[in-house]
């Protein structure tokens, strides 16, 4: 009905972790965990006190120091206590049931055997269905229902890609452009987005700028745009005092949002993978309106979109869009009650899988339909390769007239789900991968077509980067092997074990160094979303 299962690996981070270990920045004073791989641990394999063997840099992801101080574990007499992955409660018997109502939905966290060894239990997010074709475009899910795929499409699509061609395509470019025509953007729900949300910086620990750091150092900052500004965010509590009737702006700089985390390894002895530029990211805050007649406004931009949200005084809400040639479009207005000075508001605004929403107070007030904003998966596709110049992100905020207070400015950017090769060239038993450097499966030069019967899932780490998924797997086990008939890149149904839902024991608190980890961690307990 219900079993325990402990979370081995970082594929899932930061919101379900594996062995792992705590950092604070040296330079903005956050909080964050890093994984920590098996060559870190002592040599009789210790889970608690590890040793490293190899200078092991870690990120922090709030400001981005990878130098000096935030050079964890870089003497090999410097011990870390080490803490054990999350250990996870899944339930079974719905998907033993299964259904509708009970079977396997897109975005759980579903606990399955891997495919290639079958016995070892992975941990990933369903992604794909049985009777899909999945791709991955622009860091974002895209699916097409296999019954409405032309024929000759579906039998391409059943052949193992020829291999030993990196540039190798089952689809001629005529297919790929019709089966792009009917893919639709999958959108996450809110309960599986709140795990999704990775922070891209926090204003409350801003970082110590006259520490110098590496030439490559560039921390986020709060700048105001051209002239006099009444912006002030030299303190974690931003501030606006008009300094004249026009709309005055502040614009966020630095780092630019990727898809970075501070639990992966960003050491110089580790090949680094230049992060993905991220365009869907959420802007967070509490604004403390101080009177006045105007209004805050917050501007989000990707690409060649810009949409600014409007909060007045008087209530007013407005969303719009500018366009080319600065042409400015409303595409949506509502009322609230009005402002009232010293009563703080709670402000969320995002632009998510297309789609571009304003919540006050946890309400949704203003939001895009899919005939104002949606993607064009044929243009993403015949123009792969081109998705950092659409995925490009530009913050903003500005107000008029409205002197204010900003607190908790948090800026969080989404999983990005990468369209990557498959890189490892051998097993362990020095056994060659036929897809070496192939187009991963379901990723953007590589749809995946999922049978129905037998059922496959498709199955992604929140850890892109880091996680050997559905998208890398070339391996499968013997009994996989025994049935003739099982696709590489999937999970079959039968493999799925249930579903992930309650972190019971997160890793605990310890009295010393040395001693076991043995004081429950409440505050960590937690729903897996």
């Amino acid at each position: 009905m219900v079993e325990a299962f402990v979370i081995p690996t970082g594929s899932m981070a930061p919101g379900l972790m594996g062995q792992h270990a705590q950092h604070r920045c040296a330079l903005c004073r956050y909080s964050f965990v890093y994984g920590i791989r098996e060559d870190m641990q002592t040599a009789d394999g210790r889970p608690i006190a590890g040793t490293l063997r190899n200078q092991f840099d870690v990120q922090c992801p709030n400001c981005g120091y990878s130098s000096g101080g935030n050079t964890a574990l870089n003497k090999p007499d410097r011990r870390v206590v080490a803490s054990a992955g999350d250990r996870i409660l899944v339930l079974k018997w719905p998907y033993d049931i299964g259904g509708d109502l009970l079977g396997p939905k897109r975005w759980d966290v579903v606990v399955f055997k891997d495919p290639t060894d079958g016995d070892t239990n992975f941990i990933k997010r369903l992604i794909g269905l049985p009777g899909e074709v999945v791709q991955i475009i622009d860091g974002d899910i895209y699916t097409a229902s296999a019954k409405d795929v032309p024929e000759d499409i579906r039998a391409a699509l059943s052949v193992p890609p020829p291999r030993g061609m990196p540039d190798a395509r089952r689809l001629t470019p005529p297919q790929f452009e019709k089966l792009a025509s009917l893919l639709q953007i999958r959108r996450k729900t809110p309960v599986a987005q709140e795990s999704l949300w990775m922070l891209h910086y926090d204003h409350d620990f801003q970082p110590d700028l006259s520490t110098p750091g590496p030439p490559d150092f560039n921390p986020p900052v709060w700048r105001p745009e051209a002239g006099e500004s009444g912006w002030d965010a030299s303190t974690p509590r931003v501030k606006f005092s008009p300094k004249s009737n026009v709309e005055q702006w502040i614009r966020l700089e630095g780092k630019p949002i990727e898809d970075n985390y501070g639990y992966n390894d960003v050491s110089i002895h580790k090949v680094q993978h230049r992060g993905k530029l991220v365009g869907d990211v959420l802007i967070g805050m509490v604004a403390v309106p101080l009177g006045g007649q105007g209004h805050l406004s917050l501007s989000l931009r990707k690409g060649a979109d810009e949409f600014v949200a409007r909060v007045q005084v008087d209530g007013s809400v407005t969303l719009s869009r500018i366009g080319e040639r600065e042409v400015t479009v409303e595409l949506d207005r509502k009322k609230i009650e009005p402002l009232e000075p010293g009563r703080s508001l709670k402000v969320e605004f995002e632009n998510l899988d297309f789609r571009v929403a304003l919540r006050i107070n946890g309400e949704e007030i203003v939001a895009t339909s899919d005939a104002q904003y949606a993607p064009d998966p044929v243009n993403m596709v015949l123009n792969y390769g081109r998705d950092d110049v659409r995925n490009a992100a530009t913050v903003r905020l500005g107000a008029q007239q409205l002197p204010l207070e900003i607190r908790h400015l948090t800026i969080c950017r989404d999983v990005y789900y990468r369209s990557d090769c498959t890189l490892e060239e051998l097993n362990q038993f020095n056994r060659p991968n036929p897809y070496a450097n192939l187009a991963g499966w379901g990723t953007t030069l590589n749809p995946i077509l999922l049978r129905e019967d037998p059922p496959d899932f498709y199955c992604l780490g929140d850890n892109s980067p880091q996680s050997k998924d559905s998208r890398l797997w070339w391996e499968a086990c013997q009994t996989l092997r025994d049935r003739n008939n099982y696709q590489i890149g999937t999970v079959p149904g039968d493999q799925l074990i249930g579903r992930a839902f309650f972190v019971y024991w997160p890793s605990g608190y310890r009295l010393s160094k040395e001693t076991p980890a043995v004081i429950p961690n409440i505050g960590r307990m937690r729903m897996i979303r």
